[in-house]
């Protein structure tokens, strides 16, 4: 007979995918903290960007300089990715950055980490735009790649720097991570 969702499976049904469902009506299922929701998502997507634009940098370096068609490609979809990923990563962080903002003497080091983001968002968006708009023109040659190829390089290390910024925040202040938050979801002590 057909399993039925409603109820757990009887105990006849023994193949894999049966006990796997057997298993999701018998172990209770860890319901995370809304309230950290925003912050635990900001770490999931800053990786991404960073990679994606940094390799796409290099390859598009190969192939303008090498004049290799295969990375010149290759380079476009990582650009289109990690540009997808850097907009994740800055609404995240925005989310992010307000609870971060309740950690004593962090406020310097966070406007500078949110400002290289943001310049590094925005300028992989325009890149994206320009080389989709100069691609589908039959522009994107000569000077104008070289153009493409020094910002797409100036993005790289943006994005790289934001990221080291970012690192500090969570290595220097704890933002982000269990001990700092369960600190600041802290009751303050009474006053006398």
């Amino acid at each position: 007979p057909p399993l039925c969702l409603d109820k757990p499976p009887p105990p006849h049904y023994l193949g894999a995918q049966h006990l796997f469902i057997h298993h999701l009506y018998t172990v209770p299922l860890a319901v995370p903290d809304t309230r950290r929701i925003p912050m635990n998502l900001h770490p999931l997507t800053v990786h991404f960007p960073i990679a994606l634009l940094t390799v796409g940098a290099l390859c598009d370096t190969v192939g303008i300089l090498g004049h290799r068609d295969l990375f010149l490609k290759t380079g476009y979809l990582l650009l289109i990715l990690g540009t997808a990923g850097a907009v994740a990563a800055a609404l995240t962080g925005a989310s992010a950055a307000e609870t971060a903002t309740k950690i004593p003497d962090i406020k310097a080091d966070l406007e500078q980490h949110e400002t290289l983001s943001t310049a590094a968002a925005w300028l992989s968006i325009a890149l994206t735009l320009a080389r989709t708009h100069l691609s589908f023109t039959k522009r994107f040659a000569g000077t104008l790649r070289l153009i493409y190829l020094f910002l797409a390089l100036v993005l790289a290390g943006l994005i790289n720097v934001s990221g080291y910024t970012g690192g500090h925040i969570v290595y220097t202040y704890g933002a982000g991570t269990g001990p700092a938050m369960k600190h600041l979801a802290a009751p303050p002590p009474p006053s006398r």
